[in-house]
């Protein structure tokens, strides 16, 4: 993982092993049983960082990013908010760089998935850090041994961001390496997602952009046996409510419309002439949709 396995190396060393991930292919779930205190507020990062996490449409300025902030979150381990931009960064690097460089060929496309795999599982362990900072969830899977989708009703507000990149990153995870880790982990996706839903209601808005929304739509549009029919709907639902955010329009036309080629255009062209800064908080983010967008398009 470049230079990113030096501070990883480092990272581990101060991890409990503390139980397995369903069947199939297992990950470890390692959650620190330091009692580090939560900071109140975010971090201040240098700003050089910062610079480089703005520029993460970039590759290689996503790669140093990378490197960067596991330092700083290691020195300073009590802000979620950098292990959390660690969950999203190693995702964005997986779902969008890296899923770029995909050709179709089978030989070279399997060291592209064997790299992102390792950054989908980099994400996944990132946002378990986080989510390790509420002492009351830390306790439940450190002392008394439970399992981390037994542990959520514990976790609120603070721990939306961590809890739902966990699940996104865990998803991708599964799907990368193999049907059956995959429907291992279904039950667990659904526990994660309905306590995102949970906390939702209790917070009284919705989370990023319809994220659970588009987790219900994407559910039924890319299972066997899911609702296609409502999976339009979903889908559809979600983009009213949001129709700049381009991630959802590029899964809804790559799980659900490549059957119907002029739906499948319209989606992804909107997302190619739209404005990525129409979102400036995730404007890097939309940069990187864009792209897939013009990939999937180039592919049909």
């Amino acid at each position: 993982m470049y230079q990113t396995k030096h501070w990883s190396k480092i990272v581990m060393a101060g991890l409990v092993l503390v139980s397995v991930v369903a069947c199939g292919k297992s990950r470890s779930v390692k959650i620190s049983d330091s009692n580090v205190e939560r900071a109140t507020t975010p971090a201040k990062l240098p700003a050089d960082l910062e610079k480089l996490w703005k520029n993460r449409q970039n590759e290689q300025d996503l790669r140093q990013a990378l490197v960067g902030l596991e330092k700083f979150a290691i020195e300073n381990p009590q802000y979620a908010d950098v292990k959390v931009l660690l969950c999203r960064g190693n995702y964005l690097l997986s779902d969008g760089h890296l899923w770029l460089k995909l050709t179709g060929d089978a030989d070279a496309d399997e060291k592209v998935k064997e790299e992102s795999i390792q950054f989908y599982d980099a994400a996944v362990t990132w946002c378990e850090a986080a989510l390790a900072l509420n002492p009351k969830f830390r306790d439940k899977v450190v002392k008394e041994k439970l399992t981390i989708e037994k542990s959520l009703d514990v976790l609120g507000p603070q721990d939306i961001d961590a809890l739902y990149w966990r699940y996104a990153s865990l998803a991708k995870w599964s799907r990368l390496v193999g049907f059956t880790t995959l429907l291992a982990n279904r039950s667990n996706f659904s526990a994660m997602v309905n306590r995102v839903k949970e906390i939702e209601k209790s917070m009284g808005k919705e989370y990023f952009y319809s994220a659970t929304l588009r987790y219900d739509a994407a559910s039924n549009a890319l299972s066997p046996t899911g609702d296609k029919k409502l999976a339009a709907k979903l889908f559809e639902e979600a983009i009213a409510k949001h129709p700049n955010y381009f991630a959802v329009r590029v899964l809804y036309a790559e799980s659900s419309l490549k059957g119907n080629e002029d739906k499948f255009k319209k989606q992804l062209d909107y997302v190619i002439k739209g404005k990525a800064a129409s979102l400036p908080e995730i404007e890097a983010d939309q940069i990187v949709e864009q792209r897939k967008a013009k990939k999937l398009l180039d592919e049909l």
